[in-house]
């Protein structure tokens, strides 16, 4: 413990004046990048435990006390500024703590300390001794940094992404707390799962909206956008994907097998209820790319609002591996995609929704996203908007909004876009809502 004092003492004053000038805005990010604290304090500590006479496994004992106590003091700084409003641009951790806070500093930066450590420490050994050392520690701990890094960190990372880990998110309200009188009803798909579903029927008939939810969400996600359909006279069928809340599976894959839960909801909808007016599928992120995939292939789907989609899914991996995980896309966007593949029985190339859309034949599509989108930015609608055929398309762009809040950032005018979108190409001309009912004008 002696032995990481000083460097343990001037890296948390370090972080300290950091964290002080990042939240207050007055140099955001900080003068300085503590993370290479890492490498001196290796080499510091390699020289200090080679003077004492401690091998390489005493150094690395070290070097990770070091590591943990640095990174425990950022967690630290990282929920006291979130909690309190203080967050900046380093002491935050997005949407997700899992992702923004919990993998980083437990398990990403511990591994580059080891690596840091492995690499300094047969090089300081041997300028310190003037003589060979015996490499076999250091060569241990490169074999393991290999298995780690090439391999245990994408096998994390494809296990984190198909949610083969970490309890399911699931609805805690249902249509009831929005207004609206629905069946509780399960789906079957072509591969023999069930889902779990609810069914909002609405005595106006104008057709009925399928919604599909976002990647690692739930059916409840889209309540508040159920509760507007339902006052336009659609009925709602809301359904958990596979893996996801209720319904049944052990693995998403990101809309390659979904789009047959989308498929079970048409079938319900068409052949159990009866359905004839129009079908429409209003789908977020992934849910978004499943619903275009699904249109792709059922020409019984009049419609899609497609929010946030990604254009291909080895594509949309390669940027969160760089952007959430700081992991350069050669090798580890191959590396991750291929574990994916072989795990889950799936082929990346194949959800190309790009490719897909361009098989559209009659559904009207809305693509809709947010500017400051960082994970599916505009430009994925852009692309995909120029690969639908015929003119049956719009794009829609709220200022400002990022992944999953569109809705809640600009209901109101979210709502009239598609309202129109609706009414421009047909799909409002079923009967009135009865009387004493509110109008869609009326509700908006």
């Amino acid at each position: 413990m002696s032995q990481i004092r000083l460097p343990l003492v001037v890296t948390w004053g370090l972080v300290v004046l950091w964290f002080v000038l990042d939240v207050t805005a007055l140099m955001a990010g900080g003068p300085f990048n503590v993370n290479w604290t890492i490498p001196v304090a290796a080499a510091w500590l390699s020289v200090v435990c080679l003077r004492a006479g401690r091998g390489y496994g005493g150094f690395l004992s070290a070097v990770l006390l070091y590591t943990a106590g640095v990174r425990l003091l950022i967690i630290l700084l990282a929920i006291l500024g979130k909690t309190t409003g203080l967050d900046g641009a380093y002491f935050t951790w997005g949407r997700s703590a899992l992702f923004g806070l919990v993998i980083p500093h437990v398990v990403l930066w511990p591994v580059v300390t080891f690596i840091a450590g492995t690499l300094i420490w047969p090089v300081t050994a041997l300028v310190m001794r003037r003589r060979q050392v015996s490499y076999r520690g250091a060569a241990m701990g490169v074999l393991i940094i290999l298995l780690l890094v090439f391999i245990g960190l994408p096998y994390l990372i494809s296990t984190l992404y198909t949610g083969s880990v970490g309890p399911r998110r699931k609805a805690q309200d249902t249509p009831a707390d929005h207004g609206m009188v629905y069946e509780d009803v399960t789906l079957t798909t072509s591969d023999g799962l069930n889902l779990a579903a609810w069914y909002v029927p609405n005595e106006t008939g104008r057709g009925t909206v399928i919604y599909c939810h976002g990647h690692l969400n739930h059916r409840g996600q889209m309540l508040d956008q159920a509760a507007f359909i339902h006052e336009n006279g659609f009925n709602g069928l809301l359904f958990d994907f596979r893996r996801h809340g209720d319904s049944e599976g052990n693995l998403t894959t990101f809309g390659y097998f979904e789009w047959r839960d989308a498929q079970a909801a048409l079938r319900y909808a068409v052949d159990v209820r009866g359905e004839q007016g129009p079908v429409i599928l209003w789908g977020v992120s992934m849910g978004a790319a499943t619903a275009l995939l699904t249109a792709a292939e059922e020409p019984e789907i009049d419609a899609v609002i497609a929010e946030s989609s990604f254009y291909a899914a080895s594509e949309t991996l390669r940027g969160d591996l760089n952007r959430m995980f700081g992991l350069p896309t050669v090798p580890f966007g191959f590396l991750t995609g291929t574990i994916t593949e072989l795990r889950v029985g799936i082929k990346l190339d194949a959800l190309d929704i790009g490719r897909a859309v361009s098989g559209l034949k009659e559904a009207s599509v809305l693509l809709v996203g947010g500017t400051a989108d960082r994970r599916m930015p505009v430009s994925n609608n852009e692309r995909l908007y120029d690969q639908i055929p015929g003119t049956r398309k719009e794009i829609y762009v709220v200022e400002g909004a990022t992944h999953g809040d569109i809705w809640e950032m600009d209901r109101e005018a979210y709502a009239e876009t598609v309202r129109q979108f609706l009414e421009r190409y047909g799909l409002l001309d079923g009967p009135e809502p009865p009387a004493g009912e509110e109008t869609a004008e009326e509700t908006l």
